[in-house]
């Protein structure tokens, strides 16, 4: 039997010992200083130049530095590898006059993983090989066409200048936000020293260099597999280095020791490097993320299924462990179309589509109400998205009609319509690839499948892995997917998605939009520098992609994003909606 003293005391232990385990050890199953992250796809390389898989650019922001990068929190350009912003001066003269100098100093401290210093001639190295034309770099290219020359300062090889012909409205951050590479790593036998980056720039030498056997032994040696994911072949100038990339399981990486950065003053959040060790489970399934978050074999994870969210957000034992955050994403959904295809190169067809979806009721129904419907390929937070366009409603009989009037009817009455294409008696049967991971994604095909029955549609879904749906984009062997598009928080360039020199199978126009109107209207906005007058020529682009319908646009979610408490962390509107390196463990 207990006295009520004894019974007092009792009371106030468990309440001072109730987030304590039996042995005094916190109540969380881990309490080392690594993060176990959630990654919902399997990168495709650990090379920033030459992907544009988002899981990819998570870890690669960690692996490599730029000379500027965006601060989570404020979205403002701060330094990287550069001390400061770059010094901005107009072209007067010479063969670029009219162009936009930008001179960058590099950190004192900066140093490789050998101890050499990171300098200019590592930028200009970069640059040299993005500009290889054997190297699959597309899109990025696509974003600095209009560089044409580096030159490193003589007296300071920390300084240099970057040179480019025209003025651009992305001009300092496409150049500031580019990974730079070691050139004694990347290069060891200096095959690209005897070349001149201005005329790998020039396209007139285009033809010349295609066919150059040296600078294909380079691509073929910077695209080998090494480089793209063993450890001691990927390097970069970060904070981590690559320990393992376990396939389909795990990628772990682990803070460098001796790592530059370490001892800088007053760094910036771009530089701060505070978990020892950061590991990303690769876990493209939602029902395993979660059992991983209550298992606690995970401390963060973003793009959680909407009603999972809510569920666990809902639960006590797991409010216990995580915080839950639904920031803005700065993303969008969309449905492509392979407009090449017969079946959908009339732009009716196309709308009749677009009119076979209820989006309002999706977003109420798969997506808990955590999103909006979007008109076109601009984001609704900018300021230059157009809000006098109507979403197209959904309207199964308006699909038909549109449909009857592209020569699209039911001839024999089996409840799919047809039409006579090349001679031959055509079903409108659509094959649709979705995300097999995502259950919005599959979910959303599902309930299309059913509405474009009721007007005549058969869609055949056919869910893919992450890898195998991109590899059938970049071919163009599909009719239809679900995707996302992963913006940033600057003016939008529209050359990478919408441009005909970017519908390639490494560019990103995978729905082959566009015509010479168009690509002279993206062509003037990407160097209309007048805010006001850039947004007439925006709204003007979203009249002509609204007109052609290359894809059905659904929505602008927000993220649901998942972070232990064991961490003080913080959520952002950018991709992925945390960044490890800034993850403190509390004590």
């Amino acid at each position: 039997m207990r006295t009520p003293l004894q019974g007092l005391l009792f009371l106030i232990t468990v309440l001072l010992t109730g987030c304590m385990g039996d042995s005094g050890e916190s109540k969380f199953r881990r309490s080392e200083n690594t993060v176990y992250a959630r990654l919902p796809g399997e990168p495709d390389r650990l090379s920033p130049l030459i992907t544009v898989n988002a899981y990819s650019r998570t870890i690669n922001e960690l692996l490599f530095l730029n000379l500027l990068q965006f601060n989570p929190e404020t979205m403002e350009l701060q330094p990287q590898l550069a001390k400061s912003r770059p010094r901005v001066t107009e072209i007067e003269d010479g063969p670029w006059k009219g162009g936009i100098a930008y001179t960058f100093e590099l950190h004192e401290a900066a140093v490789w993983d050998n101890g050499t210093p990171i300098t200019g001639n590592d930028a200009l190295f970069t640059f040299k090989a993005l500009f290889v034309p054997q190297v699959n770099s597309a899109p990025a290219r696509s974003y600095l066409d209009f560089v044409k020359d580096l030159t490193v300062d003589a007296a300071n090889p920390k300084r240099f200048t970057v040179y480019t012909d025209r003025k651009y409205i992305l001009g300092e951050p496409a150049i500031s936000t580019m990974p730079v590479y070691p050139e004694y790593h990347y290069d060891p036998k200096g095959q690209l020293r005897g070349y001149a980056l201005k005329d790998l720039t020039n396209p007139d030498q285009a033809t010349r260099f295609s066919g150059d056997t040296t600078l294909a032994a380079f691509a073929e040696s910077l695209h080998s597999e090494p480089f793209a994911r063993e450890k001691g072949f990927v390097n970069g100038s970060g904070a981590y280095a690559l320990e393992e990339w376990v396939t389909g399981k795990q990628i772990s990486l682990k803070r460098k020791s001796d790592w530059w950065g370490n001892d800088l003053p007053n760094a910036p959040a771009t530089l701060r490097a505070l978990p020892d060790r950061v590991v990303f489970n690769i876990i493209p399934d939602q029902v395993t993320a979660l059992a991983a978050l209550k298992s606690e074999e995970i401390d963060v994870a973003s793009q959680i299924d909407v009603n999972d969210f809510s569920e666990i957000r809902k639960d006590s034992a797991m409010q216990a462990l995580y915080n839950f955050y639904t920031p803005a994403a700065l993303q969008l959904f969309y449905i492509g179309l392979n407009t090449r295809n017969a079946k959908l190169s009339d732009k009716r067809v196309r709308r009749a589509l677009a009119h076979m979806l209820d989006l309002d009721a999706v977003i109420r129904d798969l997506y808990a109400g955590m999103a909006q419907r979007v008109i076109g390929p601009f984001h609704p937070d900018k300021a230059y998205y157009h809000k006098n366009l109507t979403p197209i409603p959904y309207n199964i009989d308006e699909a038909r009609n549109l449909l009857k009037a592209a020569g699209w009817e039911d001839t024999n009455g089996n409840g799919v319509v047809d039409k006579s294409l090349n001679g031959n008696r055509t079903e409108l049967e659509l094959d649709y690839l979705a995300s097999a991971a995502s259950k919005f994604s599959m979910g959303l095909a599902l309930v299309f499948k059913d509405n474009a029955a009721k007007a005549g549609v058969k869609i055949n879904v056919i869910p893919k892995e992450f890898p195998a749906l991109i590899e059938a984009l970049k071919r163009r062997e599909y009719e239809m997917n679900g995707g996302a598009w992963v913006a940033e928080p600057l003016p939008d360039d529209p050359k990478q998605l919408w441009h005909t020199e970017s519908d390639t199978p490494d560019g990103g126009n995978r729905v082959g939009f566009g015509n010479a109107a168009s690509d002279a209207l993206i062509d003037e906005i990407r160097v209309t520098l007048e805010e006001e007058k850039r947004a007439d020529l925006y709204l003007k682009f979203q009249e002509l992609v609204y007109e052609e319908q290359p894809c059905i646009f659904l929505l602008a979610p927000k993220e649901r994003l998942v972070i232990h408490k064991r961490f003080e962390a913080r959520p952002s509107i950018l991709r992925p909606g945390f960044f490890v390196n800034e993850f403190a463990l509390k004590q």
